[in-house]
């Protein structure tokens, strides 16, 4: 069978087994209560097995293809069955016995393989060939290309056909006399542009046109700035940034796992937090929160997202959420689906002294912003 329906084949076959896996936990028909950021944190070997398979179902040739594709999935057989805790073993452990294996296969390898003999490129009678030391050749030399006419001589040759075409040069006398006698001959060279005066005015009238354009380009300009200015400033009222610029803000990121802010009692500052693969669980219930208002930028892109905050009138909330795929529970309110924004605020918010502001963006998986005490 060919590789390349079997790499189809094989891809088709999974991303259909995850679309009814995900449209059968949206229907109740399976309970399975996981989130989206366990499994890839559990499940994530998935992608180096599936590097490998496709490396040998592609079918590549080439030295170290096979190597490669068999290295990606053993790693991801090793780190699957340790997340997975089918045994307990440790990479260390798996290297300690697979590098006297991969010497004796290279060993193996290198005797399997064939010398490689050395082929001359064809020979073709009816092309040019390139010749070495007029010695190591014993044939006769091609003929070199015909070269251009001199252009020294071409004088000479308009010369000789004016002579051909005129062979007697009483007449050719003839002619200078009467072009002598007769009306002079106009100079092509006093046109308008030769003049004095009315180059000049040529000159100056292009000067200014040039000019009038450059000053309509800067006024093209100004107007660009001032419209873009007004566009900016109509608007930056209502809008907001999924990113923290305060120089003052402290900065958390992750790439594969899970973040969890607030174990312990801690002092609230300015936030900003990026994190890949995983979910990120933020306490604040602990947190001393300063007056004024603090903000909080959390951007995923595959995981939860879930904020506890303090049930204190003291303290207002505001989170404005957005999300591709997923659920989003803020503060009582429920919404599901796909291209999900929410804005929403506590009671009161504007007139407390302390003010929490959540910024949340997500690319798949659930927001849930809780109020707890």
């Amino acid at each position: 069978m060919n590789g390349s329906f079997l790499n189809r084949l094989l891809s088709g076959l999974v991303i259909i087994a995850v679309g009814v896996f995900f449209l059968l936990k949206q229907l109740g028909m399976i309970d399975y209560d996981i989130s989206i950021g366990e499994i890839i944190s559990n499940y994530w070997p998935v992608v180096l097995l599936w590097i490998g398979l496709h490396g040998l179902l592609a079918g590549r040739h080439g030295h170290g293809s096979g190597w490669w594709a068999g290295m990606m999935i053993l790693l991801g057989f090793i780190f699957l069955g340790h997340n997975l805790e089918w045994f307990s073993w440790s990479f260390s452990d798996i290297v300690s016995y697979a590098w006297p294996i991969i010497i004796i296969l290279v060993g193996i390898n290198f005797l399997r393989r064939p010398r490689h003999r050395h082929q001359e490129p064809p020979q073709y009678d009816d092309e040019w060939k390139s010749y070495n030391a007029y010695t190591d050749y014993k044939g006769d030399i091609p003929a070199a290309p015909p070269l251009h006419p001199d252009p020294t001589k071409a004088g000479e040759e308009d010369a000789n056909r004016t002579d051909a075409g005129n062979p007697n040069p009483g007449d050719a006398k003839a002619f200078t006399d009467h072009k002598v006698g007769g009306d002079p001959e106009p100079d092509l060279r006093r046109g308008p542009y030769h003049h004095g005066r009315p180059h000049q005015n040529f000159k100056r009238e292009l000067r200014q046109q040039i000019n009038e354009q450059k000053r309509h380009i800067r006024e093209h300009k100004h107007q660009v700035r001032e419209h873009i200015r007004e566009q900016h400033q109509r608007s930056k009222h209502g809008s907001f940034e999924y990113w923290n610029h305060d120089p003052n803000a402290q900065s958390r990121s992750g790439f594969i796992g899970d973040i969890h802010i607030g174990q312990d009692y801690w002092e609230l500052k300015p936030l900003n937090i990026s994190h890949f693969i995983g979910d990120t669980i933020v306490d604040l219930t602990k947190a001393q929160i300063p007056f004024g208002e603090t903000k909080i930028c959390i951007s995923s892109f595959i995981g939860d997202v879930k904020v506890y905050v303090p049930n204190d009138y003291e303290v207002g909330v505001q989170v404005i959420s957005s999300a591709f795929v997923g659920d989003v529970k803020i503060l009582g309110q429920k919404e599901g689906g796909m291209f999900k924004s929410i804005n929403i605020h506590s009671p009161y918010y504007e007139e407390t002294d302390k003010k929490i502001k959540l910024v949340v963006s997500t690319f798949v998986g659930d927001v849930r912003v809780t109020k707890v005490g």
